[in-house]
């Protein structure tokens, strides 16, 4: 199966929760997701959202959540990351992530992740 180039998008976003119009483009859609840092170019994380939510569930790595602390673990300063899409249909979701998280070994898929701060 052939795939795509993956192509980073920044900024993501322009303050707590405003987000670039080509993030909330993806209102719908499904796919998957690769997280970058903006500066290192180090691949972070590789998620999915096989409902029609890949929009919603990428930006819920984008601001810190006070409610659930185990949504922490996930969270990135929308400055200084950079995202990557694959929009696919729902039932190829999870095949791409798992596909995007052998290829591309992202450290907080394989190592876990301890923020260090929020931002």
């Amino acid at each position: 199966m052939s795939r795509n180039r993956l192509f980073y998008r920044s900024p993501v976003g322009d303050g707590p929760r405003r987000f670039s119009q080509w993030l909330l483009d993806l209102k719908g859609k499904s796919g998957a997701y690769v997280i970058r840092d903006a500066e290192t170019k180090t691949i972070l994380y590789v998620g999915e959202s096989h409902t029609g939510r890949l929009s919603t569930t990428a930006k819920r790595h984008l601001w810190v959540w006070k409610d659930d602390a185990e949504r922490v673990h996930n969270t990135y300063n929308p400055e200084s990351v950079e995202i990557a899409f694959r929009v696919t249909a729902n039932n190829r979701a999870i095949e791409e992530q798992n596909y995007l998280i052998n290829k591309l070994e992202p450290i907080h898929n394989i190592n876990g992740y301890e923020p260090e701060e929020p931002f």
